[in-house]
């Protein structure tokens, strides 16, 4: 009987651990970039800037191929749009660097919703296959 009280209050104080946090993680949060971030082989990397300096809202998002192997570089990046009815409307977008030409390319605009996650991916890409890929998180 003890240990069945014991269980009920672990319970109680887990659900609310669990779900307390949950709370939090749906709140704004600070920006976050995600530095560099490499294919897994190496060949090609992202960076997504999340609070573009003298530009309040904007991000930029950097794409480089690094090796001349047929393959270009192709980052997807999906967070909430800052223009949604709702804090979540999706907003996905694909930049690609199709060639090691020594130049990286990048872009920037309000993309996302200020103190919300994006999610990002770097792959390598041939065609429409996209391989190699790595992930990670920042926050607009």
């Amino acid at each position: 009987m003890r240990n069945a009280r014991r269980f009920g209050l672990f319970a109680a104080v887990m659900a609310v651990v669990v779900f307390g946090g949950g709370t939090q993680a749906g709140a704004a949060q600070p920006p976050h970039n995600v530095h560099w971030l490499y294919t897994l082989s190496g060949s090609g990397a992202v960076f997504f800037d999340a609070d573009l300096a003298g530009y309040p809202s904007y991000e930029k998002i950097t794409v480089c191929d690094n090796t001349t192997d047929q393959r270009g570089i192709v980052a997807y990046l999906e967070g909430t749009d800052p223009n949604g009815d709702e804090p979540t409307d999706p907003a996905g977008y694909v930049f690609k660097d199709p060639s090691n030409d020594g130049q990286c390319r990048s872009w920037a605009t309000n993309y996302f919703a200020d103190g919300y996650r994006v999610f990002v991916e770097v792959c390598e890409y041939h065609g429409d296959i996209w391989e190699r890929c790595a992930y990670a998180h920042g926050v607009a």
